[in-house]
């Protein structure tokens, strides 16, 4: 049961991050406006959101990594065999890895300039290093998720459903059920 619990945390880690990140710069830029409209108003609010805003967009790409759903063209694709498909993928996903790994390492190499040669946020006084942290440790867990990915798709054969797919399913279901309880009124 603990590890069942472990492992589902770990497969959504980036949702929950972003769900945390979500809550605190909207409420943070929310409290902005409301103390704007009684001229008064706080100076860190829009850097913290900005950095908020950032970290969301880092976290929230890894997790769509994770659930196969950044846009990809694939129309290409629909004459060719599924083998074709297939491969034609996996060389795209070992080139969006190859990409994390230079993305990381360069991250990487502005934070450590970032701590040798430090700099401070304007209104926060912050370590921009460790601001900016998010950038290696976004893109490495974006190699992570695509690695995960190909294990389940090509390792463990099995289908990762694409989440817009399934939320079309559920609304045409919804549609279906709507119109079927509206003709026995």
């Amino acid at each position: 049961m603990v590890k069942k619990f472990f492992f589902s945390l770990m497969d959504h880690f980036e949702s929950y991050i972003c769900q945390v990140l979500l809550v605190f710069f909207v409420v943070t830029l929310f409290m902005q406006i409301i103390l704007r409209a009684i001229n008064m108003s706080l100076s860190w609010t829009e850097e913290i959101a900005r950095y908020a805003f950032l970290w969301f967009i880092l976290f929230g790409a890894c997790y769509a990594t994770r659930l196969s759903a950044l846009n990809r063209v694939t129309m290409q694709f629909a004459k060719f065999p599924r083998w074709v498909k297939d491969v034609s993928l996996f060389v795209s996903d070992l080139i969006w890895l190859c990409f994390c790994f230079i993305m990381a390492w360069h991250g990487y190499r502005a934070v450590m300039d970032l701590v040798e040669f430090p700099y401070h946020t304007p209104a926060l006084d912050w370590d921009l290093s460790k601001v900016y942290l998010v950038f290696p440790l976004s893109f490495l867990l974006m190699a992570i998720r695509i690695i995960q990915v190909n294990v389940i798709k090509y390792v463990l054969k099995k289908e990762i459903e694409d989440p817009d797919a399934e939320a079309v399913r559920e609304s045409q279901k919804s549609l279906v059920i709507e119109e079927e309880e509206g003709g026995k009124q």
